[in-house]
């Protein structure tokens, strides 16, 4: 190797070597946003207490989430009136009693804070939202063996359980599911994670979901997966499938990709929001129809 190539890696590698060799910290001075009113919260056609939740938005990398009391929370539709009442034990969370909404009725939530350490006047924040259509019911559950290249079923301890719906899906193109998957009654969850289940129903709307008409080589489409090694025969298996709008989805991937360990931090003003309100609040009320299925788990 002559001295003149020599000298020229020398002095390529220099600079990474450099960097590699430096260790010390570096701060980052991050402006905080300004604290804005937060609100989640929902209702669905399930009979229960619904909840809305109020806190501030965070700063960045913040654990800690102000929540807001006293406020005046309900729920109008079709000239009826639901009421939240705040919990004694959790401030900020306010819960219905036991009410089912109904598929594509318009829900109007009404929020009034009197009191706030936030602005110099009273809050009023709303929205108008309707539940999302969805189909009849799901018809029966499959929990079948993930297949290799071959199609050939993988039946080692750490397989795949495909979780395959059974139902009437509806025309909409638009609807997009909001998977949530129970194990002999309790959330299952493969490991912990900010995932969100979503299932867009493009190119499946209008199909017998899973049926002959619908499959492609023979192979069901699952909207979940469940990993074997927590499984055992006989174990019920519950499929959630909540209906939701495009927009509301996007809110979703926004939380899923927020930086920070607080999903309503400071800093992500330009989230989707479908809260109107004199005192730039964000969040979202949420109306969705779900529909449930159950399914036996046998070894395979």
């Amino acid at each position: 190797m002559t001295v003149k190539r020599l000298l020229s890696r020398c002095l390529v590698a220099f600079p990474l070597v450099a960097a590699m060799a430096c260790t010390e910290d570096i701060a980052m001075d991050i402006p905080e946003g300004r604290k804005r009113p937060v609100i989640e919260g929902s209702i669905t056609n399930e009979y229960k207490r619904h909840e809305v939740i109020l806190s501030c938005s965070s700063e960045l990398y913040s654990e800690e989430r102000e929540m807001i009391s006293g406020a005046e929370v309900y729920v109008e539709s079709n000239g009826d009136t639901i009421w939240f009442y705040e919990q004694p034990n959790k401030p900020g969370h306010y819960l219905s009693d036991s009410v089912a909404g109904v598929k594509n009725r318009w829900y109007h939530l009404e929020v009034n804070v009197t009191e706030n350490d936030l602005y110099s006047r009273p809050l009023r924040m709303y929205a108008d939202t309707k539940m999302s259509n969805n189909a009849s019911g799901i018809d029966s559950i499959g929990l079948l063996p993930k297949l290799d290249e071959n199609n050939i079923p993988l039946v080692d301890d750490d397989a795949a359980v495909c979780v395959c719906p059974y139902f009437q899906t509806l025309s909409d193109s638009s609807i997009v599911y909001n998977v949530e998957l129970y194990l002999n009654g309790a959330r299952f969850k493969n490991r912990p994670s900010k995932l969100f289940n979503l299932f867009p129903m493009k190119g499946y709307a209008g199909y017998y979901f899973n049926g002959p008409e619908m499959l492609q080589s023979n192979i069901e489409v699952p909207v979940g997966i469940m990993n074997k090694v927590y499984m055992h025969e006989g174990d019920v298996v519950k499929v959630k499938l909540y209906s939701i709008s495009r927009d509301y989805m996007y809110f979703l991937v926004g939380q899923k990709l927020a930086i920070g360990v607080n999903p309503v931090m400071g800093a992500f003003p330009a989230m989707f929001s479908n809260i109107f309100s004199n005192c730039d609040a964000i969040g979202w009320f949420n109306a969705t129809s779900v529909i449930v299925g159950e399914g036996v788990y046998h070894e395979f």
